[in-house]
């Protein structure tokens, strides 16, 4: 089984209201516990950006352990329907049903939303491609490899490629074309960190084994 949030095609949307308000609102509810789901379902027609903020946050602003897996995979299914210009989220069941405690969502959007809301005041539609399709696809070429680089048990080398994310999704929400280039530089500097990092460790451990 499937979710999927119903919205306006990613080519006809206007940017509407701002990432931080959405991010808001969805921290209100009844309930103790929110599924990925109930927030795909709630977002309607805003759902790629704040999904990637939401899931990208816990990575810079919090450390919670083996929420980098947790919120990976979620990163790479929504780069992939970036690159496929879907336009509109979807999610499996085993992802949509998991679930958190409100709380500790109500906590990540407590922490994200200040921090969106100084880059709002400072974003606004500029410089943005003349083909939206080529940047969403971009954005999500930059998302799959950063989600990757997510998932890889790498101690302290989350919070880089996730401040790019957030970047990217704020130039995607925005149409910013500077928010989307500095997302794509951040990108950029990201890999060669995390590859430098990859490398040294496989040395380290050769170095043990042939000891």
């Amino acid at each position: 089984m499937t979710v999927m949030a119903k919205s306006v095609p990613l080519l006809n949307q206007s940017p509407g209201r701002r990432l931080s308000a959405v991010l808001r609102d969805l921290s209100t509810g009844d309930g103790t516990r929110i599924s990925v789901g109930e927030i795909v379902t709630a977002l309607r027609d805003r759902s790629f950006a704040p999904l990637m903020v939401i899931f990208a946050a816990p990575n810079v602003l919090l450390f919670i352990p083996g929420s980098s897996v947790f919120t990976a995979v979620p990163l790479m299914l929504l780069a992939v329907q970036l690159i496929l210009g879907r336009p509109d989220v979807w999610l499996p069941r085993l992802i949509a049903d998991r679930a958190i405690e409100r709380a500790s969502f109500e906590r990540i959007v407590s922490v994200a939303v200040p921090w969106v809301e100084r880059v709002e005041r400072l974003a606004r539609p500029r410089w943005w491609p003349a083909s939206f399709v080529w940047a969403e696809r971009l954005v999500g070429v930059a998302t799959l490899i950063l989600a990757i680089f997510l998932f890889l048990p790498i101690p302290f080398a989350n919070g880089l490629p996730a401040l790019s994310i957030i970047m990217l999704a704020l130039g995607l929400s925005e149409r910013d074309g500077f928010w989307f280039a500095g997302g794509l530089a951040l990108t950029l500097i990201s890999i060669a960190i995390v590859t430098g990092l990859v490398f040294l460790g496989g040395y380290a451990v050769l170095e043990l084994v042939l000891k």
